[in-house]
């Protein structure tokens, strides 16, 4: 006699078409890898980090406007102090957001990934690819593969 208590295996229907369940457990399985991604976006400081740069870079190219002679000339207006000041204000933001960014390691794949990027994608000076260098070599995303 079999006790109550004893666990039975039940096998659930499969209907007409088995693949109907592998392809809903797919999707949820999709959607749960999806999530982790987003997760470990939230969680690697360097997706922060090349936002913060992204708006500085924006802020400073707007600002490299108010003293360019010749824009201001064909404007009708001149470059004034506090234009020259707005620059360098700029400027010197956009330079912290970048050391900040380049001195960020990343911790995930993902944040690696993103920050090798971004770096390809816009236009720098050597100096500043030594700190990228350093952070890259010292995050644990990229531990297992060989530089």
């Amino acid at each position: 006699m079999q006790s109550p208590h004893a666990s039975r295996a039940v096998a659930a229907p499969l209907g007409d078409d088995p693949s109907r369940r592998l392809f809903l457990a797919a999707g949820s399985a999709s959607a749960v890898f999806g999530a982790l991604s987003a997760a470990a976006q939230e969680c690697d400081s360097i997706f922060a980090a090349i936002e913060r740069h992204k708006t500085a870079a924006r802020a400073f190219e707007a600002a490299c406007s108010l003293v360019d002679d010749v824009a201001a000339e064909e404007e009708g207006r001149k470059v004034t102090a506090e234009d020259e000041a707005a620059h360098v204000a700029a400027r010197d933001a956009d330079e912290a957001a970048l050391f900040a960014m380049l001195s960020t390691v990343p911790t995930s794949r993902s944040g690696a990934r993103a920050v090798i990027q971004y770096v390809a994608s816009i236009d720098w000076h050597g100096e500043k690819l030594r700190a990228l260098a350093a952070s890259l070599a010292a995050s644990p995303a990229l531990a297992d593969l060989t530089i």
